[in-house]
């Protein structure tokens, strides 16, 4: 049995609004929902945050979590603790090094183990071969 084509009001390639939506009218919403909850956050976020994390610290802890930018909450969900801050400023001075050396748009991981290598190459220690063995014993 052979299907007939489905008759459409327009032809391929054609489009129903040639115009398209207007600009910015998917945004006017999501404008408008902001406006009146930064205006409602202001008159009673506080308020609102204290007694949500007194009556349900489930929620509190979901909602702040979700605001949260995600790979801010990837980094704190990984780290093992708080870095001190010697350990801040060492880290802040290998992001400088890095951006400093035109390694910024490489894959930090290809870039992490280059640093390793090299430090793994400069810290090495040499070992002697069995002949310089030999003298050294004899």
């Amino acid at each position: 049995m052979k299907q007939q084509a489905v008759s459409t009001k327009w032809k391929p390639g054609q489009s129903g609004n040639p115009l398209g939506r207007p600009q910015g009218s998917r945004s006017k919403f999501s404008e408008a929902a902001c406006a009146d909850a930064l205006a409602d956050w202001t008159t009673h976020g506080k308020d609102t945050l204290a007694r949500v994390r007194q009556d349900d610290p489930s929620t509190y802890l979901r909602v702040l979590f979700s605001i949260i930018p995600k790979d801010i909450a990837v980094s704190i969900e990984q780290r093992t603790g708080p870095l001190d801050s010697q350990e801040m400023r060492s880290m802040r001075r290998l992001v400088d090094l890095i951006h400093a050396a035109g390694a910024t748009g490489l894959e930090p991981e290809m870039v992490f183990a280059w640093i390793e290598d090299d430090l793994r190459a400069r810290l090495a220690k040499n070992i002697p071969d069995a002949g310089q063995v030999a003298e050294t014993v004899g």
